[in-house]
């Protein structure tokens, strides 16, 4: 089955890549959770409903009226581009559930504790943005800045 641009895109689906950007709302709404839960301890506990899914999975999963073509462009895309963002998925999925773990069995007033849950949601976000960066075809770009600022420190 194949689309057209102009149904790719009512679908929020990348044209060259084949991705759509809807994933992203499983870990924008974790992100959003963790924030509140730095502040509000009692809200941490609504963070126990998130689980990790892949990409097909939460779509098939979700009420997104346009699932069927998210799905079928999904395995269309270009191998390469889709194994990349398959990767960074699992590494996103994997950093989520481990720092949403720590995050419940955490003090959040305790400093040390704060701290490091802090530097978690800011590995959070990178995860999200470096997932965006696949799903528009930007990936290269920001890995080639990221082993810049890299180099740079040496």
């Amino acid at each position: 089955m194949s689309f057209s641009d102009t149904e790719l895109m009512a679908a929020n689906v990348n044209p060259t890549t084949g991705l759509a950007t809807d994933y992203l709302n499983l870990f924008n709404e974790a992100i959003m959770l963790f924030e509140m839960g730095l502040d509000m301890p009692d809200m941490a506990e609504e963070l126990m409903e998130w689980h990790r899914r892949g990409y097909v999975e939460h779509f098939e999963q979700s009420g997104f009226e346009q699932k069927d073509v998210v799905i079928a462009a999904y395995n269309q895309a270009p191998v390469a581009a889709r194994q990349a963002f398959d990767q960074a998925c699992t590494d996103a999925l994997d950093v989520f559930e481990s720092a949403i773990a720590i995050l419940l069995s955490s003090n959040v007033e305790d400093p040390v504790a704060r701290q490091d849950l802090e530097a978690r949601l800011n590995d959070m976000k990178a995860r999200v943005v470096e997932m965006d960066a696949h799903i528009h075809g930007k990936a290269t770009r920001i890995e080639n800045s990221l082993q810049n600022a890299v180099d740079a420190l040496f």
